[in-house]
């Protein structure tokens, strides 16, 4: 326990002494407060990466929920608190995280942005700025070294200062030198890579700001892999890694009895630097002891003498000074109440149902695990960085980090593992290409690449000296944490992969919300694959997108007012490339189904209620496109931009549609009964705001003719909205109130629908994708990746394809692809019950289930130039935002956690519906009004097959509409 410091923070209302330079998280270790905050459950977390991955280090800091202990510097007289709730509390005791700005961020060009100042950021950047290039280097830490060169801090971690740390301060002092200009506690959250414009998106000390350079080098380096087994989310349970920097930068230890264990050379240097400091160490170590293994030794010899002679001087030492080693052990359980207190050992490789009897046990007061790394290859993804085609996820690039993009290099670990040498001669070799790419002769780079043959040299035989049998993911017990943001362990995950069949990673996380939280999936995306035996895809449609933002941000450090619009904006689709599959094993089919989504499933659902055969192909998974991806409203009045001049006096094709919404509202209620699930139905009304007379007048307009299509639109004052709403912007002066209004989760009543189809018969195929189509006797051939199907009658419920579908046999669909954007933010106290709108600006809000709220409203997202994924842009994340903090002011103090883009359908505002006029047996089942339309779309479709005809008047709806149209232009 510290007894003295330079200062004093308040936590949880104590008086704890501080030191200059360090971060909360450091104050609150050396000062024995190992909890920060609480997981879904009420379970304690505390500091577990020490790098701002996991987020389980959150505290209040002079009112403001979510700062990351780990990178938030500790300031006299701070006002910190541990998070005794894992939804904010929006009350006046929390303020808001950043002020609003009051224009677009501001736009720094240069030569080259280095992001990661460790020792691959900074060769790169000094290679770079010795070849006349301006460089500058984003770093998220609060000083340049990244996690190899971590820079002593305070007073007490300067005196111990070591050679590595002199070298890195060396190196930071030649950048300087050069012009290098370096930008600290800057978190780089997005960014694109256009039409031959690079721009990154960053939030620092000053704000947002962005960075336009010509060439990117990212060297963002590593985080570790979780070791995985009951009690690893306990707090004082932290990575190799986050207890480096606590010893190296600011001389704290997690405490005076300290297991070390794991797999690797990093363990023995941490038990070292921690022995150094006076703990009481034990190394446990997954492989045999090095002297077994003389070969593997002698090569590491010669790879690198000196580099060989300090892991043999690193273990000597450790015996020397007492520390414990354990070989061929492995963590299987950390026990303690609160915080960990004791560890359990089992022999590798043990027979694990005798694991209980034969492991040993160890009293710690802190337990610190390292089992190898993945790279935090997020940002070089999302700004075209190509991965590797096959099993391991691993980014294509060359020697000196040359990517699929050809203005970004990434250096380092951040292309795999590799070691600090690695690391130093590509990031030279990227800062030589960079400047030869940009005009420039530079040096040829050739001692580099003879020193990056040797390193890897080494690095190969360290991996032989140090190989150890991989944890058995099988083994995990089922009360092990697989997702550690959500709290799901694998008992969780496992009854949902047999219950509901699930066979692809994409689907997990849809039902399970594994991947949602605040690492985005950092922590469970490999383990999830590995231990469910879930395939890597072709072009890594098996894979967590990387979304902007990032890490989560404070939503409003990003908000900016933007011009409103009209319209979609359409994009040219392509479909998914489609690889040679298993064969289907179905010759012909009386109806098959194109597309997996809510339109398709709802049809196969209630053809199959009937006994009617059919299947169901999609060139994915079921509801992994816009079903799944939607914002889940469920809407029964007209959205804003739906009722203008261009509308006409009848409000035009989307308000013919209001009847068939309340169906399907109706309808979904019905589903959600019939077929046992809950699909988080909330009807508790919708509200579109006015803010001033003008508004009211047109709102009231609008519920008129509302009302004569059987909506029960009201317009309510000021007050009746005060009572509904409290915590909505005060200046509104009334709204338009549509009590059948509301919200679904698309995540999991797709997938209702899918069980409840199957359940009935109808059987569906996903990985298919059809890839032409043609009429034949009696009905249509149909040939696709896993072979032919004739089909009696085809539905074309392919969303925003439908338009390639239906061209596949000469006919003209009017149906576009426009991707919308979606924000959510980190779970909230209840604030907001109804789906709330504006009368002219685009927006929905809605607060989910879990808390979260759900930012949507028409804004435009883009796709994917590499993957042809939708994802949000800057300006639509910038625009919407600020129109929903500037409705809900609570939102201010609250971070985003993700956003997401997903293929609208942009027909006219109409469901196009019904059988084609010229190709008898081809039926239309699109939707036009987001997910709200999809049972009874479906239900019609199925009518029409079962019966010939539609239980309601659907001529509106058919594709001829658009030929009459045309005759009348």
């Amino acid at each position: 326990m510290r007894t003295s410091g330079d200062f004093v923070i308040q936590f949880d209302g104590e008086a704890l002494p501080a030191m200059a330079g360090e971060t909360i998280a450091a104050a609150l270790v050396a000062n024995g407060r190992r909890a920060t905050c609480v997981d879904p459950t009420g379970a304690p977390r505390g500091p577990y990466c020490g790098m701002g991955v996991c987020h389980d280090c959150l505290v209040v800091v002079d009112g403001r929920h979510g700062e990351r202990a780990c990178l938030t510097s500790a300031r006299p007289n701070q006002r910190v608190e541990s998070r005794r709730t894992f939804r904010v509390p929006l009350g006046a005791d929390a303020a808001d995280l950043a002020e609003l700005p009051d224009k677009d961020p501001p736009v720094e060009a240069c030569d080259v942005v280095v992001v990661g100042s460790g020792p691959g950021g900074l060769a790169a950047a000094r290679a770079a700025a010795e070849n006349g290039l301006s460089v500058v280097v984003l770093d998220e830490r609060p000083s340049p070294g990244g996690q190899f060169y971590k820079q002593p801090s305070t007073s007490r971690s300067l005196a111990r200062a070591d050679r590595q740390a002199r070298q890195g301060r060396a190196q930071i002092e030649t950048a300087r030198a050069l012009g290098v200009r370096f930008a600290a506690a800057t978190h780089v959250w997005g960014g694109r890579n256009e039409q031959g414009q690079l721009e990154l998106f960053a939030i620092g000390p000053q704000g947002a700001r962005n960075y336009r350079p010509r060439m990117a080098i990212v060297a963002t380096g590593a985080y570790e892999s979780p070791a995985l087994f009951p009690g690893w989310t306990l707090p004082s349970v932290m990575t190799a890694g986050a207890a480096q920097t606590l010893a190296r930068a600011y001389g704290v230890v997690p405490g005076q009895r300290v297991m070390v264990a794991g797999n690797g050379a990093l363990n023995a240097q941490v038990a070292f630097e921690l022995l150094r400091l006076g703990v009481r160490v034990t190394l446990v170590e997954a492989a045999p002891p090095p002297w077994t293994r003389p070969r593997a030794c002698a090569a590491l010899g010669t790879a690198d003498a000196r580099l060989a002679a300090k892991g043999v001087y690193l273990i000597g030492r450790l015996l020397a000074g007492g520390a414990e080693i354990l070989w061929n052990r492995r963590v299987i359980a950390a026990e303690g109440d609160g915080h960990v207190t004791r560890v359990r050992l089992a022999i590798v490789g043990a027979d694990p149902i005798n694991l209980a009897e034969r492991s040993q046990t160890r009293e710690v007061d802190a337990l610190v695990t390292g089992e190898g790394f993945r790279p935090a290859d997020e940002l070089p993804r999302l700004i075209g960085c190509r991965r590797k085609d096959g099993p391991v996820a691993a980014l294509e690039r060359d020697d000196d980090g040359a990517t699929s993009a050809p203005d970004v290099f990434v250096v380092g670990e951040a292309g795999g593992f590799g070691g600090a040498q690695i690391a130093r001669a590509q990031g030279t070799l990227s800062g030589l290409e960079a400047a030869r790419r940009l005009g420039r002769s530079p040096a040829t780079g050739n001692r580099e690449r003879r020193a990056l043959t040797r390193a890897r040299a080494f690095q190969q035989a360290l991996a032989e000296v140090f190989a150890a049998p991989p944890r058995r993911l099988a083994d995990v017990p089922p009360e092990t944490v697989l997702c550690r943001c959500q709290a799901l362990t694998r008992a969780n995950l496992d009854a949902c992969v047999s219950l509901e069949g699930v066979k692809d990673l994409a689907t997990l996380k849809r039902l399970t919300r594994a991947g949602m939280g605040r690492c985005q999936g950092r922590y469970c995306e490999a383990t999830l694959r590995a231990l469910y035996a879930f395939e890597r895809q072709v072009g890594e449609r098996g894979d967590f997108a990387p979304q902007a933002p990032l890490r989560p941000i404070p939503l409003a450090a990003i908000a900016v007012a933007k011009a409103e619009w009209r319209g979609h904006r359409r994009v040219a689709l392509s479909a998914p490339t489609a690889q040679p599959g298993e064969p289907l094993g179905v010759a012909a089919v009386e109806t098959l189904i194109v597309g997996a989504g809510v339109a398709g499933l709802s049809t196969a659902l209630f053809l199959a209620r009937e006994g009617r055969e059919a299947i169901v192909v999609d060139a994915g998974w079921p509801n992994a496109g816009a079903s799944g991806a939607n914002a889940g409203s469920l809407h029964a009045q007209l959205l804003s931009f739906d009722f203008d001049a261009e509308s006409g006096d009848d409000g035009g094709p989307a308000a013919r549609t209001l009847p068939l919404q309340l169906e399907s509202i109706r309808l979904w209620r019905e589903l959600e009964r019939e077929l046992g699930g809950d699909f988080e139905i909330k009807l508790s009304g919708g509200l579109m705001l006015a803010e001033n007379e003008a508004d009211l007048v047109r709102l009231e307009q609008k519920a008129r003719l509302e009302r004569a299509y059987g909506v029960a639109s009201v317009v309510i004052d000021r007050a009746a909205l005060r009572a509904l709403e409290p915590a909505l912007d005060e200046r509104f002066c009334g709204a338009a109130f549509c009590p059948d209004e509301g919200k679904i989760n698309p995540l999991i009543a797709t997938h209702g629908l899918l069980r409840g189809a199957q359940a009935k018969g109808a059987r569906v195929f996903p990985q298919t994708a059809v890839l032409s189509m043609e009429r034949a006797a009696n009905g249509f051939r149909v040939l696709t990746n896993r072979g032919e199907i004739r089909a009696a009658r085809v539905v074309n419920a392919a969303g925003g394809y439908a338009a390639d579908i239906g061209e596949m046999l000469g006919l003209s669909t009017p149906v576009h692809g426009a991707p919308l954007q979606m924000i959510v933010t980190e779970p909230a106290a209840p604030t907001l019950t109804c789906l709330v709108a504006h009368a002219r600006r685009h927006l929905t809000l809605k607060q989910t289930a879990n808390g979260g709220f759900l930012i949507g409203g028409g804004w435009p997202a883009t796709l994917d130039a590499t993957r042809r994924r939708p994802r949000a842009t800057r300006a639509s994340l910038e625009g919407n935002a600020w129109v929903a903090q500037d409705v809900l002011p609570a939102l201010r103090k609250l971070h985003i956690l993700r956003s997401w883009g997903a293929i609208n359908i942009d027909i006219d505002g109409a469901p196009l519906l019904g059988e084609h006029p010229s190709a008898p047996g081809f039926f239309y089942a699109v939707t036009s009004n987001g997910y709200t339309l999809g049972p009874a779309v479906g239900r019609t479709t199925a009518e029409l097959i079962t019966k010939g005809r539609a239980e309601r008047d659907i001529s509106q709806f058919g594709v001829e509409r658009f030929r009459a149209l045309a005759r009348t232009r």
